[in-house]
């Protein structure tokens, strides 16, 4: 097994849990704050599912490519649109990698008129450090956000599979000159509209 495809089975690992969990607290209304995002895609009009995948898709790209990386410039942005800064210890173990290594933040928010969480950090794997910014939401359309997604960013396909009820895909482009690793998990096989989409450092061949 080479490096690539133990790399690749840690990001995994790592970000299973958007598709697993459905108590995640994406899922759940925050008394403090009235959020309560929506568990099933709106469909009050083809406008109404537009702008919800613009929004996945511009939360994205503005967080997990333009600003990968530079997670101070994503806290600072999370707090200018006030987003909730999960801190509840039960919360975080529900979302946290499933490897339970390394550092991160997490924020839930609304994504247009659906529930989201998005989550940053950085952990090491054989001496090399894995960035992530991870996006998860219930998009209308996962299909077709994915698909927008890879070729706004010219990706190339690296691995497709599919386990346990779960699809999984990943990609890599070059952002900045730098190869990176785009990864997507949906539950569609079990009838889920969850979509994961990620952005994590590539390691070194």
């Amino acid at each position: 097994m080479n490096k690539m495809t133990l790399w690749i089975g840690l990001v995994t690992a790592m970000l299973l849990v958007g598709c697993q969990n459905q108590t995640d607290p994406v899922a759940h209304r925050d008394d403090n704050t009235g959020f309560e995002p929506s568990t099933s895609a709106p469909t009050s009009s083809p406008s109404t599912s537009e702008a919800s995948e613009n929004n996945f898709i511009q939360t994205f790209m503005g967080s997990c490519v333009q600003n990968f990386s530079e997670f101070a410039r994503v806290e600072a942005a999370a707090k200018v649109q006030k987003w909730k800064l999960i801190t509840d210890k039960n919360q975080l173990k529900m979302i946290a990698p499933q490897d339970d290594g390394g550092q991160w933040k997490a924020w839930k928010f609304k994504s247009g008129q659906v529930g989201a969480l998005l989550s940053v950090g950085s952990r090491e794997f054989e001496g090399e450090k894995i960035n992530f910014c991870v996006l998860i939401a219930n998009p209308i359309d996962g299909n077709a956000v994915r698909d927008r997604i890879v070729k706004m960013l010219h990706a190339k396909k690296e691995s497709v599979s599919q386990q346990g009820g779960q699809r999984y895909a990943t990609y890599i482009f070059i952002h900045d000159g730098k190869p990176l690793l785009l990864n997507f998990i949906d539950g569609v096989p079990m009838g889920l509209k969850t979509l994961n989409a990620s952005v994590t450092t590539r390691p070194s061949l």
